[in-house]
């Protein structure tokens, strides 16, 4: 076979997937539709014209630019869903239900000179749009599948797998210090967390306020993209996100933009770094 002909088969066979894998997820979007909780999140979606598309782990991707507006620097934030393409149908629905939360809700500014560590990760857990309310409302979506008429399209197999899944949630969902309390069970990341918290430039007494909330209980809720406890997992985001726009302060025409310079030095500190811009 000529190089050219196999090219030819590859882009073929190429093309058979990836129409098969898009028409899976329009399954997916069927299975929401069917559900109360899964269409007002895609009614959301749609007026907020978020994309959604395919990729190798389901996640909510938000890219920001600065963009020139007059004399100074604004952020403009992007947003798009991804669904794991690997997924069946039935979780891709409770995946996209899960992160079109995220994607729907005001993002607040990562690069904030006034962000603190504790607010990013309590806010990432805890806040409107964060992961506690993301599961709640998967789990509503997966409820809802498994009681209503549409268990005629999934698999008694799949139904007791959403049960398996969203078991804790339905069970602890209304006990509210219960249920936020869940999401800072770390199991064996628990030094791990400690020693990053404790390497933090902040106060004794935010390092105890932290300390207090974490749980050495095997973990429940993880990161899909980190494979970490929440916990773990945004701290370390808020880490490499501090690293970034400290190392970019340097430049002038960054530094003229941000609103308090003294917050964006006390930031930098708390991870380590010092400006002099």
């Amino acid at each position: 076979m000529s190089s050219r002909i196999l090219l030819l088969v590859i882009l073929v066979f190429v093309h058979i997937l990836t129409a098969r894998a898009e028409g899976q997820l329009d399954q997916a979007f069927n299975l929401l539709e069917q559900t109360k909780t899964g269409k007002e999140e895609l009614a959301n979606a749609r007026t907020q014209k978020i994309p959604i598309e395919l990729g190798r782990v389901s996640k909510t991707d938000i890219t920001a630019t600065r963009a020139l507006k007059g004399d100074h620097f604004e952020y403009v934030f992007l947003t798009r869903v991804i669904v794991d393409q690997e997924k069946g149908t039935v979780f891709q629905a409770l995946d996209l239900a899960h992160e079109l939360v995220h994607a729907t809700h005001e993002t607040s500014n990562p690069f904030d000179p006034t962000l603190d560590a504790a607010s990013y990760v309590k806010h990432g857990i805890e806040g409107e749009g964060g992961e506690a309310e993301a599961i709640r409302k998967e789990c509503a979506v997966g409820k809802e599948l498994v009681d209503s008429k549409s268990t005629l399209q999934i698999t008694a197999e799949a139904a007791q797998l959403i049960k398996v899944r969203c078991q804790f949630v339905w069970e602890s969902e209304s006990n509210p210090s219960r249920w936020t309390q869940s999401f800072y069970f770390l199991g064996h990341y628990y030094r791990e967390f400690m020693k990053n918290v404790l390497d933090l430039n902040v106060s004794e007494s935010a390092k105890q306020d932290w300390l207090s909330k974490i749980d050495r209980k095997a973990p429940i809720f993880s990161s899909a993209v980190a494979h970490k406890p929440y916990p773990v997992a945004l701290l370390e985001e808020y880490v490499s996100i501090t690293h970034d726009v400290c190392n970019r302060a340097h430049s002038s025409a960054l530094s003229r933009s941000i609103a308090s310079l003294s917050l964006l030095k006390q930031r930098c500190s708390s991870v380590g770094i010092e400006i002099n811009p």
